[in-house]
């Protein structure tokens, strides 16, 4: 008998869980920027996924980000890795605009912190609507574009849409 699949872990327990998963910690390196995770269904089955490349940090200027070098996806309830892949052997899905961006957002760290707190929020309540397929409401889609691009910054976004199509269009209703 098949054990039935458990339910996705909240976005906020995800996330934070992949700061410290073996793979990406052994694999990526230190003078890479990873990206949020972001739910899709790609992958078989509900999933986050997400990308590193180098990045350029120095004191007082903004953050320069690569094109990506690297992407994954997890199971959403699991962790287990599903794929992890550098773009030279398996290339990135979907068409990868050249970086480099940079990313600067002009806000103080604490500002930031409670930027990813209202993301996590936002994506705790969506992703599990996501996975089942439902849609979302106007105003949430609405202010988890706005708070996406905000975490992530509007440089990266084409990286984030190449790679979940899917949850972006759902996004976009």
């Amino acid at each position: 008998m098949i054990p039935p699949t458990p339910p996705p872990q909240p976005y906020s327990q995800a996330r934070r869980r992949l700061q410290t998963h073996p793979v990406f910690a052994g694999e990526i390196p230190t003078e890479h920027s990873r990206s949020l995770p972001l739910p899709t269904r790609r992958f078989g089955r509900p999933a986050y996924a997400g990308f590193a490349g180098p990045a350029q940090r120095r004191p007082g200027q903004p953050l320069r980000l690569a094109t990506p070098d690297r992407w994954w996806a997890v199971g959403a309830a699991d962790q287990a890795l599903l794929v992890y892949a550098q773009a030279p052997a398996v290339p990135f899905p979907g068409e990868l605009a050249d970086g480099p961006v940079e990313v600067s957002n002009g806000r103080s760290i604490a500002a930031a912190r409670e930027d990813l707190a209202v993301l996590d929020e936002l994506l705790d309540a969506a992703a599990p609507r996501f996975f089942a397929g439902e849609a979302a409401d106007p105003p949430t889609r609405s202010a988890l574009r706005e708070q996406l691009a905000a975490v992530a910054g509007a440089g990266t976004l084409p990286w984030y849409r190449a790679l979940v199509p899917d949850f972006f269009a759902w996004l976009e209703g």
